[in-house]
């Protein structure tokens, strides 16, 4: 039994990886196809190119690791179906059932190692990269201003470039509802506490100007770095701890703040989400074998497993306007392609070869 175990383990990894590589060297491509636009303005050159590249592959890989998984498992295991390996290993009395869990479970283990290795890893590198890009280009990451109020001040941001990197800074400082001074910095960075330059303070109290190069304030007396990070770094590259710790800040201030638990609970359940599109696009595999031609079973079962992120994002999305919260919702799309994948079984394997 251990040995069938090893073997569709090794099978479904050579699949995988195989997938993987194919899409990433797409993905990577389209995007320096994208960036060479770029080059030439400002300070953007090929080198920052290349180096942005390569920050994103983590964050590419955590992108894309589903959608292989289930081209890599449908390729390798479909490949053995058709060879009537599934047939050999039925004789040695491990049924389709028990093959699927064997399938399922390696798919879990696989998805949730990857998960957890890319999220420690690819939110700081896209991040990086997202800042290399910004800077280099003198772009910001929003057009909008921010505006952020608390007892004792209030504060403007014109541009903000990165999470760490402001630009165009004006601070009001209140003193029991009164503007005590005024406080405006071209620009300011975050390294455990905010560091603004060429300041200029207009200290109303004494009708007083004054200039200074340089001026520092922490983070809970400036904009709670919170807000920074969830309002203006793609969803997508927050890392599950740092999604935690917004939502908890959030929760404290009383805010508002569903989108991003949808995009925590997703990234916390990516493995079972793996598995649930892996148990939708089984079934085509394990279909008679002369009721279709391989290659048209393996392409339908990759539709319906990736109909299945498109799907969900339509059910999670119509959940939160109907006014659920957001696990339910996200829950409420894995039960539904859940039994999708239970009706499936049912239909196209059960009632045909004995499991």
């Amino acid at each position: 039994m251990y040995r069938i175990i090893f073997y569709m383990f090794k099978k479904y990894l050579i699949g995988f990886l195989l997938a993987i590589t194919v899409l990433l060297s797409i993905n990577l491509l389209l995007i320096f196809i994208s960036e060479l636009r770029n080059i030439g303005a400002h300070d953007y050159t090929f080198t920052v190119l290349l180096n942005y590249i390569l920050l994103l592959i983590p964050q590419n890989i955590l992108d894309i690791f589903p959608y292989a998984l289930l081209i890599g498992c449908m390729i390798s295991f479909g490949s053995m179906a058709f060879h009537s390996e599934f047939v050999a290993i039925n004789s040695h009395g491990v049924g389709i059932k028990k093959i699927i869990s064997i399938i399922i479970i390696q798919t879990f283990v696989i998805s949730f190692i990857l998960t957890v290795i890319s999220n420690l890893i690819a939110p700081r590198y896209s991040n990086e990269a997202q800042t290399i890009k910004n800077i280099s280009l003198n772009k910001a990451i929003s057009d909008k201003n921010l505006w952020f109020r608390s007892a004792d001040y209030i504060v403007n941001v014109n541009k903000i470039i990165t999470d760490k990197k402001l630009e165009d800074i004006i601070i009001y400082n209140l003193d029991n509802g009164s503007l005590l001074s005024i406080i405006s910095a071209e620009n300011g960075t975050y390294e455990n506490k905010w560091t603004f330059e060429n300041v200029l303070i207009h200290d109303l109290s004494l009708n007083k100007i004054s200039v200074k190069e340089s001026f520092t304030r922490q983070s809970e007396d400036f904009v709670p770095f919170e807000i920074l990070k969830s309002q203006f770094n793609k969803k997508r590259y927050i890392s599950i701890q740092d999604l935690y710790r917004n939502i908890e800040y959030h929760n404290d201030a009383g805010i508002p703040f569903e989108n991003h638990k949808v995009i925590f609970w997703k990234k916390v359940l990516l493995p079972i989400s793996c598995c649930i599109i892996i148990f939708v696009g089984l079934p085509f595999m394990f279909t008679k074998m002369r009721s279709t031609n391989q290659s048209q079973r393996v392409i339908i079962g990759v539709l319906f497993g990736i109909t299945y992120f498109v799907l969900t994002s339509i059910i999670t999305n119509l959940g939160l306007i109907l006014g659920i919260s957001a696990l339910p919702s996200v829950l409420l799309s894995m039960i539904f392609f859940a039994f999708i994948g239970y009706y499936l079984f049912n239909v196209l394997v059960k009632k045909d070869i004995p499991i």
